[in-house]
């Protein structure tokens, strides 16, 4: 629709977490004059599932800091200066209320992004903004002219008058930014938080997962049956004993402290997007060529580490193990406590370790190329590389470690390496977990892995997911893999009802952009996506179709059901009659909608 049209652009975004307020952002300030509504499953918009209190206790801390995070309407920590002195006393943040480089709770960035909504919600600046909670999508229906939204309302948001109804509404475009979601069949605790685990004297419970939600999962524990005392370095844990929690991971390793590193970062003067897209031609071997420029960054920026680690005779398979060869020798809580004292020290001198240094900022050219990797640099790269990134952008607040390090020395907190084979069940009350050199049972198993990658299978929305599955098929893609979508997250560019979807719904994408979680990454989506999507309305529309074109369409239809799929061409599948040509739980799919 050209910018010009005298009826407004209608859009919808579903979901109100971060990066749907990122995106919100964008459009108040870059698009011209719309209608903007935005759907809210749950009661209270804003904190999305990591932020909010439903899914955090009030230790969980978050893993950014002001210094890093993107402002809304004001950065963390101005907003953070203006709120009553009760209030940072109750998320313990009030001396640190103005430090940039301070981790809050969870709960502190919630509440932030509430507010900072309802800022945006009171100066739209000349767009009409609708917000509507307790309101859950049940489809989306894609078409060329606009996109179709099916939802109920339950009438039990903070902010609704109105009574519970269903509601049909179509839209120009459309933002899906869902957020969190677990695959099928997955059971566990929900990011860390609300645990509803009542242990029994003397319980024992394993905790799936190492990182910063594995972490806040044993420190809700920990509360739950006594109390941190002291700060700093003389934090000690005190109460009862008689309970235990084993983190459990496959390299039984714990996170790395945060450390000290310039910000904005400076570029690099090797490892550039322009020399990668050299090297990324989307053959296998790829990677190989990739991690020759890697490694020739890290040398130089970091020799003493190179050779401390023999970089010369690692490979884009091996050198994980070089990485970790050394940590993996420790034992993790001495090395925690190593690192814990590195890392306080380079806050201390305000010194970056070039070598964290170096790998942090490679990460993100490095995500640009991923996409671009064929299934089997993929597969290598997962298995290798992704971690060492992972673990170096994913370093935990010092609070979260010494937290560890307490409990551990109060003998209710221990870590178990899995390795990548494992079995899980449940022998009658207890769990029983089986691996190489381990072999225990657990009173309870909570699942704190974090988000998972989800295929097109997991999809919320039954005809969408019905569309985005053919369209995978059509293109010879793997319904598993999820989504690559095109720039600016548009599903695909080439269809005229899946070019007006912009997916920055995380979990169908990381399994080809690995490094896009985090609040940094939500705000370089939502961009993204309002770029692409202002870029479209300059565009003209697509051609209108002739009454030869819609009689052909018709006729077609009375026998089968069709999914355009642009460059693709047309994916066909048989009516309810015509199903016994599809295999069972595509003909199930055909008839229902519930893809398996």
């Amino acid at each position: 629709m050209p910018s010009s049209c005298p009826v407004p652009l209608q859009l919808a975004i579903i979901g109100t977490g971060p990066t749907a307020l990122y995106t919100l952002k964008a459009l108040i300030e870059q698009a011209p004059p719309c209608r903007i509504v935005l759907f809210e499953e749950s009661g209270t918009a804003g904190p999305g599932i990591p932020f909010s209190p439903a899914y955090n206790s009030p230790a969980a801390l978050a893993n950014i800091a002001g210094v890093e995070l993107p402002p809304l309407t004001e950065t963390l920590n101005q907003w953070a200066r203006r709120q009553p002195e009760h209030r940072l006393e109750r998320w313990g943040i009030g001396q640190d209320a103005g430090d940039e480089r301070a981790f809050f709770p969870r709960l502190a960035l919630g509440a932030y992004f509430v507010d900072q909504l309802q800022q945006m919600l009171a100066h739209p600046r000349g767009h009409a903004i609708i917000l509507r909670e307790a309101t859950r999508i049940t489809d989306v229906i894609a078409r060329a002219d606009g996109v179709v939204l099916r939802w109920q309302a339950s009438g039990k948001g903070e902010t609704m008058e109105h009574e519970a109804r269903d509601g049909e509404e179509r839209f120009d475009r459309l933002v899906i930014a869902t957020g969190y979601r677990a695959p099928r069949g997955r059971r566990g605790a929900p990011l860390g938080g609300r645990l509803g685990v009542e242990l029994r004297r003397g319980g024992h419970v394993g905790v799936l997962g190492s990182s910063l939600s594995g972490i806040d999962v044993a420190v809700d524990l920990a509360r739950r049956h006594g109390r941190f005392a002291g700060a700093g370095g003389s934090l000690r844990y005190v109460g009862d004993v008689d309970w235990h929690v084993t983190l459990l991971s496959r390299s039984g390793l714990l996170p790395e402290a945060d450390f000290w590193f310039p910000h904005p970062a400076e570029p690099l003067d090797l490892f550039t997007d322009a020399a990668l897209a050299l090297l990324a031609r989307g053959r296998d071997g790829d990677l190989d060529r990739v991690f020759a420029l890697f490694a020739r960054q890290l040398r130089a920026l970091d020799p003493a580490y190179a050779e401390a680690i023999d970089l010369a005779a690692a490979t884009a398979d091996t050198f994980a193990e070089h990485h970790f060869a050394r940590r993996t020798a420790c034992d993790p809580f001495v090395w925690a406590a190593r690192d814990l004292a590195d890392a306080r020290r380079s806050h201390r001198r305000r010194e970056a370790e070039p070598w964290r240094y170096a790998i942090l900022r490679m990460h993100e050219p490095l995500g640009r190329i991923v996409p671009r990797l064929t299934p089997r640099d993929l597969a290598r790269f997962e298995r290798g590389l992704k971690r060492c990134f992972i673990d170096n952008y994913a370093a935990v607040p010092h609070l979260s470690i010494h937290r560890l390090l307490a409990m551990h020395e109060a003998g209710v907190l221990s870590v178990a390496r899995l390795g990548d084979r494992y079995t899980l069940q449940r022998d009658g009350e207890p769990w029983h977990i089986h691996a190489e050199g381990f072999d225990r049972h657990f009173d309870n198993i909570l699942d704190a892995r974090g988000q998972q990658a989800l295929g097109l299978f997991d999809f919320p929305f039954p005809t969408l997911r019905l569309q985005l599955c053919a369209h995978a098929l059509a293109s010879g893609r793997d319904v598993e893999e999820g989504l690559s979508p095109d720039s600016g997250f548009v599903v695909d560019r080439e269809d005229p009802a899946l070019s007006r979807i912009h997916c920055l719904a995380l979990p169908f994408l990381l399994k080809r952009n690995p490094f896009l979680q985090g609040l940094v990454e939500s705000d370089a989506m939502g961009k993204a996506a309002v770029t692409a999507m202002l870029g479209a309305m300059a565009a003209p529309g697509p051609c209108p179709l002739d009454r030869a074109d819609v009689e052909e369409m018709i006729a077609r239809l009375s026998s089968e059901s069709q999914i355009y799929c642009g460059s693709s061409g047309v994916v066909t599948i048989p009516n309810r009659q015509q199903g016994a040509a599809l295999t069972p739980p595509h003909r199930a799919a055909a008839q229902t909608g519930e893809w398996p």
